[in-house]
């Protein structure tokens, strides 16, 4: 997978679905939840949620839910 492009707008947009994760520990959202609650696009959502898996921030269940990952910083 190739690197999405760091312009300031992923990195707000990447912010806000950061933020959804760190707000209420031991949340599992969907891809769809995640986007509705961000206020984005599903694809967009979809794109940022895999940056941030490959950053180590989350996790995807087996079932497709997202969730902070156990050795996310806190």
């Amino acid at each position: 997978m190739t690197q999405a492009p760091q312009t300031r707008c992923f990195k707000e947009a990447l912010a806000r679905v950061q933020l959804l994760f760190m707000e209420t520990r031991g949340v599992e959202l969907s891809a769809a939840d995640a986007a509705l609650m961000a206020g984005l696009d599903r694809q967009v959502c979809r794109v940022l949620l895999r940056s941030l898996i490959e950053t180590g921030f989350l996790e995807q269940r087996p079932g497709g839910m997202f969730v902070r990952s156990s050795s996310a910083s806190h």
